[in-house]
């Protein structure tokens, strides 16, 4: 293959991808994207960042459900327009008129809006379209150095193709904004443009803090051995690169401040909406509805211990202090779960990465690019599952790691010479399995869990250091369903029953939490396999299960804790099993086991459209501390 034919096709990829976006139909806006869809109208119809009843209208007048969800948060003290004030024509909000203003990032918003403008809610596509398109291109450019034409193109389209970024082609986000930042920084890195690199690091930084460790490279790299005349110089260097990145990231937090009023756009009086929004109605403002969402700390509350520590108090709404004996567990669990996660692991949805990471650690040629790329890869990693353990792959409607997009540039430099096939190989194979996802996009991130149900998901550990965000937890049914007293009442001090529990369901091989003459449980699909999540109040020494045949019986497989047992049953015949277990996963003081059901027979249950094998009840015998 030719120079120019490599090119020609990189301009049909581009094409095509923009002429998707063009075609695709959003019928809901949903995550992030429901704010950042209004402030891109915000921004190209009243070309201001503040909230009010006419960005709600505006987008109830396209979409008639309106969001489902959307951050703002009341702040004070920004600067607005006024003509009356004198030049620049410009005066500071008071104390005493709080406005409303959209809690998110405004570079997405900001980029989108004159193609918004130009094209609709469509513009927020295309800006995605072209933000991938680039990506594959200085993919392409920096691969191409080490390549021939035909290798670096089929490097390049499937280490970006090959993996679930162009789902996020059809998100109103700014996953793929950031990812053609950070490809853009690194790529100018290495034509030593440090600078450039650095602001665009910057960039990326402001967008998602967490971005600013790939400013590694940058600033590593004048430090090494005969880069610069004198390790003076090259200190001078690092320093210049690291203050440009610093400048950049301040200039812009510094204009949400003269926006707003406040420096974090995710701090302060921040709230989520559903349904209701204010000013909709004179009835609704922001201060009598919403759901509180600030985000002023990083990470869980961790309880302190120790002389003179206090236990922790967490603030009204949040979740409980965590021990530092959970914190570990959770971060041992996690160093495995970031890379083979059944929900979130760069194996099963960045699979060209994962392949050149290890092409490039075992057999390289290693180049000092791709060792820097490397140690940026690590300490992104380390930080992650150890700064946000219960969220690090970016919300429970997420399809994969949105966060590892940010990361995914840096794999262009993990590919080493000559392995350029081998990765498009396993892009090509990761797409295979991602296939469903990429044929019905739209319907699969309404349902982000429906895909993790069939293999080779199925294969592989949910992460259960972020239990409820699941993305297969999207249904409320499957979720945290409780059997017995699990909450107690305060009031009257009376604690919650130490033997009860909560259920989880993560596939359709059960249909829920539901009783039988009045016995809870939860009846089996026929002559299928089921995976139950149990949540236990307490450390459990042995697991009682108690099954009881439908109208055809049932034999039933029982697996926990890696000890297996089978009872048969005929219809409406009970018999039980005892799993001993250990006393599970520590996880917000409680305790996770992980059950698996086999039904081999199936039969209509009467009154009903379902097909069951035997209903499952189970009760546990616990260590009350």
């Amino acid at each position: 293959m030719s120079e120019g034919a490599a090119r020609a096709v990189l301009a049909v990829v581009a094409g095509a991808l923009v002429a998707l976006a063009f075609a695709a139909r959003i019928p809901q806006f949903w995550a992030d994207g429901a704010t950042y869809h209004a402030m891109a109208w915000s921004l190209a119809e009243d070309g201001d960042l503040r909230y009010e009843a006419r960005d709600i209208l505006r987008v109830r007048r396209e979409l008639p459900s309106g969001p489902q969800g959307i951050f703002l948060k009341r702040a004070s003290g920004g600067l607005i327009g006024d003509r009356a004030a004198g030049f620049p024509w410009l005066r500071r909000v008071g104390e005493k008129e709080p406005r409303i203003y959209f809690a998110k990032a405004f570079l997405y918003p900001i980029a989108a809006a004159p193609l918004v403008k130009l094209f609709g809610t469509r513009g927020l596509l295309v800006t995605n379209a072209l933000c991938l398109s680039l990506a594959i291109v200085l993919a392409y450019a920096e691969l191409r150095r080490q390549g021939s034409p035909a290798r670096a193109l089929a490097a390049a389209l499937l280490l970006f193709l090959g993996t679930v970024a162009p789902l996020y082609l059809i998100w109103p986000q700014p996953e793929l904004l950031n990812l053609a930042l950070v490809t853009a920084a690194l790529v100018a890195w290495r034509r030593e443009r440090p600078l450039l690199a650095a602001v665009l690091i910057g960039l990326a930084a402001y967008s998602k803090p967490y971005n600013v460790l790939l400013a590694l490279p940058l600033g590593v790299e004048p430090l090494l051995r005969g880069r610069y005349p004198s390790f003076a110089k090259g200190l001078a260097a690092s320093a210049l690169r690291a203050a440009v990145v610093t400048a950049t990231v301040g200039a812009l937090f510094g204009a949400n401040k003269a926006i707003t009023g406040e420096m974090n756009y995710q701090g302060g009086e921040r709230k989520t909406f559903y349904g209701t929004f204010p000013f909709e109605t004179q009835a609704v403002t922001f201060g009598n509805s919403g759901i509180w969402a600030t985000t002023n700390e990083l990470g869980p509350a961790v309880e302190e211990s120790g002389a003179g520590s206090a236990p922790g108090k967490p603030a009204r709404g949040g979740a409980p202090a965590r021990s530092g004996a959970e914190m570990r567990a959770s971060f041992l669990r996690n160093l495995g779960y970031f890379w083979v996660g059944r929900y979130a692991g760069v194996l099963l949805y960045f699979f060209p990465a994962f392949v050149a990471l290890v092409l490039f650690l075992a057999r390289g040629p290693r180049t000092v690019a791709g060792w820097l790329a490397v140690a940026a890869l690590a300490l992104s990693y380390l930080f992650y599952i150890w700064a946000i353990p219960d969220n690090w792959y970016g919300g429970g409607g997420t399809i994969g790691n949105r966060y590892f997009l940010n990361l995914l540039p840096l794999a262009i430099f993990f590919v080493p010479r000559g392995a350029e096939w081998a990765v498009a190989a396993s892009g090509a194979l990761c797409a295979i399995w991602l296939a469903p996802v990429f044929a019905a996009p739209v319907a699969h991130s309404l349902r982000p869990g429906d895909h993790a149900m069939r293999q080779p998901f199925r294969s592989f550990p949910p992460e259960l250091t972020m239990l409820n965000d699941l993305s297969v937890f999207t249904d409320p049914w499957r979720k945290k369903r409780p059997v017995g007293d699990t909450e107690g009442d305060a009031q009257r001090q009376q604690a919650a029953d130490p033997q009860a529990y909560y259920l989880y369901f993560t596939d359709d091989g059960t249909f829920g939490r539901e009783e039988r003459d009045g016995v809870p449980g939860f009846w089996l699909r026929g002559g299928t396999s089921a995976e139950v999540i149990l949540r236990a109040l307490e450390p459990v020494r042995r697991i009682k299960v108690t099954v009881t045949g439908g109208p055809a019986g049932d034999e039933v497989a029982i697996s926990a804790d890696g000890r297996t047992q089978t009872l048969r049953v005929g219809a409406a015949e009970s018999a039980t099993a005892e799993l001993a277990t250990g006393p599970g996963f520590a996880w917000y003081d409680t305790f996770v086991h992980v059950l698996h059901f086999r039904s081999t027979r199936s039969a209509p249950l009467p009154g009903t459209d379902r097909t069951v094998g035997a209903f499952v009840h189970l009760d546990l015998e616990v260590e009350k501390r």
